[in-house]
This record gives C-alpha cells, structure tokens and sequence, in this order.
C-alpha cells in the first residue's frame, strides 16, 4: 500500500509524521518492507514481510476478542 492509502484507513487524529515514525519503527522491526521505486514522481509502497504477515492472525484474533467483550459489556450494563 501508499503512505496515502494507509493514512487514509487510519483515525482521523493520526498525522502525516506520526503515521511515517510508525512505519520506519515497523521497518526496523523487521515486520514491514518499504519499496522505493525510481521514477518521477516518487513512489513508495509498503507492504508486511513474510514475519509481519504471520501476525496477522494474532490480530484477527484479537479483534474478535475486542468485539465479543463490547457486546458482554453492553450486556452487562
């Protein structure tokens, strides 16, 4: 994906240098790889390396979590 693309899924109050320390911070970490291409104009594009892609399911899995324990919560109350 773009920087663009990216920034455009994330909430609103994220900024342009937060979202490009992240995904430095991410490439260093060895779980995003950054892509330049050589052409006017600029273009760069991420996208998760072959360990970052192996998170994905911890993430989904999460989520599921995260969506079960609202509703208990909304029960609950």
């Amino acid at each position: 994906m773009r920087f663009n693309e990216l920034k455009r899924m994330m909430p609103e109050e994220i900024t342009h240098t937060t979202l490009s320390r992240q995904l430095k911070s991410l490439e260093e970490e060895g779980l995003v790889v950054r892509k330049e291409y050589s052409q006017i104009p600029p273009k760069v594009e991420y996208f998760l390396s072959e360990i970052g892609s192996k998170f994905d399911q911890v993430l989904i899995a999460l989520g599921e979590w995260g969506d079960e324990y609202i509703e208990f919560l909304k029960e609950k109350t």
